[in-house]
């Protein structure tokens, strides 16, 4: 404990504190504090779960706290295409407030559209300004860019995003991260599942966690669902199904089964490009090893067909009767927070236009009737798909473009005004996971640095300087916390304290048999596998995330990539070969939508037809490829359904 600062932090001591990143580990860390500088932070050991180690993005976070690239004032352009210059926070605010006043004016607040994810998961930071843009009737932007296909998926079979639960993983006899890296995304699973008798990996590229499992299941990218159907044909034709399962939980087994009776292993190796045996052993080491648990990644469904992906997935849990079975099933995430609305929904008076969040580009450059975009938590100019359209959409002459940021990011270079943004080490915020169960605040460590606001403390200013005054803007971040806790059953000083179970930790999503589903029941259907378009180019690519990477976040910190900081395009020998491409060349990857260069790593980690590069950087990156069509379900992102052409620079 040390002498407490303004917003409640301390100027000497060590700090209970959590990670805001958009990850499920969502690790409970200490900041060790002296003379109001963060010197070093650590992992919690006495956090149930993420047990004191955080993982090699957020090591040194008091380097990325205190980096000297911080923004410590706003900058403003005084006409566009201008300079960027340094101005007071009151400039700054009454330039955004004047501008969207105007706007209102004469278009309606449905011209302003706030643009954010979950740069910072705190439901403070993320959900406070949500008052804001209700009070001005704004459009909003959906959740498509990372895990809705899957989430429409898991919705429309059990009910609820829900699963497996880590406490139980002790149980789990056999462990499949099915197009997912455990290893390096969701590392405190990997140490959790040390001990699990049998690992396997279902995925395309050979992942850091495909190199350490007992078995690893490479398809072709896309196929994930016809392999299912092989793995259901073996469980048919072997007698597998738990039939009492089927019987008492389930409908629309029939017509799947039909379904999955029309296939052959043939016709599955031939699509698949997975041996019909190794389908064989697959099915058996899930047969026989109970409880099986099969953990889906939010790759798979970056896919035109990933909510079919996702589901067919879930619905082999089903045929084995696992749903409901600690340490077995399926997990997907484990995302139903049961906090307050605070979003004050109520302050609108006319519905929001939703916009697809992955179609950036195509909204900034086909409608002009949106005439600003208010851009926290997010940095699209290098993550959202289609950059090079996002960009031009960014750069539009009549398109005012306000940034929320730590840093002069990709898509503030392209700013009219730049606010300085706070990291979680400056405010207070409550945090959970879409992993585990356990619940924390947040606890400031440190003052904000000079010229550094909250997302909150900007938005409230907004709202005052727009002439909004209704007392939920005046509100503190403790007073939010307290809100959306208010009825749930945690309590806000234990909260602040550590971590807090909400769950009852004996249990198991679904162990009490009950799907809030129309039927009640987990509903089976019968399902295909959906191809992909080449649009004319031969490499599949797929774009997957790495341990040094969080988004595009780090991207300014080079010495934090490592192997990484290098923008490898892996590729199959024999692709190379007739290609002409050597280990280490410079290579032109491209399509219609845009082109990047990129640097071979000849590989046999790859498959042949497929190549694979680490995302998110800024600058020029792959998103110049990617494509902004959405998924089959949500309208989600389908980063990994994309074909590109690959040539060396020198040949091009």
């Amino acid at each position: 404990m040390g002498a407490s600062a303004d917003n409640g932090a301390t100027s000497a001591g060590i700090v209970r504190t959590v990670c805001p990143r958009d990850c499920p580990d969502v690790c409970g860390m200490l900041a060790h504090v002296a003379d109001g500088r963060v010197t070093k932070v650590v992992g919690d050991p006495d956090h149930p779960v993420t047990r004191g180690f955080i993982c090699a993005k957020c090591r040194g976070y008091e380097t990325w706290i205190h980096h000297p690239e911080r923004l410590t004032t706003p900058l403003v352009r005084d006409r566009k295409g201008g300079e960027l210059r340094s101005a007071d926070w009151d400039e700054a605010l009454d330039r955004v407030a004047g501008r969207f006043a105007a706007i209102m004016a004469e278009h309606g607040g449905q011209a302003i559209l706030p643009y954010s994810y979950l740069g910072h998961m705190g439901i403070v930071s993320s959900r406070f300004p949500d008052r804001l843009w209700n009070r001005m009737n704004t459009p909003r932007v959906g959740a498509e860019i990372c895990a809705m296909a899957g989430a429409e998926a898991m919705l429309r079979l059990v009910g609820r995003v829900r699963g497996t639960e880590p406490q139980h993983l002790s149980r789990t006899r056999l462990y499949v991260a099915w197009g997912k890296n455990p290893k390096e995304t969701n590392v405190h699973l990997w140490s959790l599942i040390r001990d699990v008798p049998i690992k396997v990996v279902v995925d395309p590229f050979e992942s850091d966690s495909a190199r350490d499992a007992d078995l690893h299941i490479q398809p072709r990218p896309g196929t994930d669902s016809m392999l299912v159907l092989g793995l259901m044909r073996v469980f048919l034709d072997n007698d597998w199904i738990d039939r009492d399962y089927i019987r008492r939980h389930t409908t629309g087994y029939e017509a799947l089964a039909e379904r999955v009776r029309a296939v052959s292993l043939d016709a599955v190796e031939r699509v698949t490009g997975v041996p019909r045996d190794q389908v064989i052993s697959l099915a058996r080491l899930y047969h026989e090893n109970r409880p099986g648990l099969l953990h889906i990644g939010v790759g798979l469904q970056r896919n035109v067909n990933g909510g079919e992906m996702v589901a067919a997935v879930a619905m082999l849990a089903a045929l084995a009767g696992q749903i409901g079975v600690r340490g077995g099933g399926v997990l997907y995430a484990n995302y139903d927070w049961r906090l307050n609305d605070i979003s004050y929904g109520h302050l609108r008076s006319d519905g929001p236009r939703m916009y697809n969040m992955v179609k950036l580009g195509r909204y900034l450059t086909e409608d002009d009737h949106l005439k600003a975009l208010y851009v926290y938590n997010q940095n699209p100019a290098a993550t959202c798909p289609n950059q090079r359209l996002v960009r031009r959409g960014l750069a539009r002459e009549d398109l005012f473009v306000v940034v929320h940021d730590l840093f002069l990011t990709d898509t503030a270079r392209y700013a009219d005004v730049v606010l300085p943004a706070t990291s979680f080490a400056e405010t207070r915020d409550l945090q959970l996971s879409y992993w585990h169960d356990y619940v924390q605040i947040n606890n400031p460590a440190i003052p904000p640095l000079a010229g550094a606001r909250s997302n909150r403390w900007v938005i409230a200013e907004l709202a005052r300087r727009l002439g909004f005054d209704e007392a939920c803007f005046r509100q503190t971040d403790e007073d939010v916390i307290r809100e959306a806790l208010q009825g749930t059953g945690l309590d806000y000083e234990a909260l602040t304290t550590g971590p807090v179970l909400w769950n009852d930790a004996e249990r198991t999503s679904f162990d009490d048999g009950v799907f809030p589903t129309p039927s009640g029941r987990i509903e089976l259907y019968p399902f295909d596998c959906t191809p992909c378009p080449d649009e004319g180019h031969p490499y599949r690519f797929i774009t997957p995330k790495t341990m040094r990477l969080q988004g595009s976040q780090y991207g300014n910190m080079p010495d934090k990539l490592g192997d990484q900081a290098t923008p490898w395009l892996y590729i199959h020998p024999g692709d190379a070969a007739r290609e002409g491409i050597a280990d280490g060349e410079s290579l032109r990857v491209w399509n219609g939508r845009g082109e990047v260069t990129l640097i071979a790593r000849v590989s046999a980690r790859v498959q042949p037809g497929l190549v694979v590069s680490y995302m998110v950087r800024w600058g020029d990156n792959a998103n110049a490829t990617t494509p902004d069509r959405g998924a089959d379900l949500a309208g989600n992102s389908t980063f990994h359904s994309n074909y590109v052409s690959v040539a060396p620079v020198a040949a091009s």
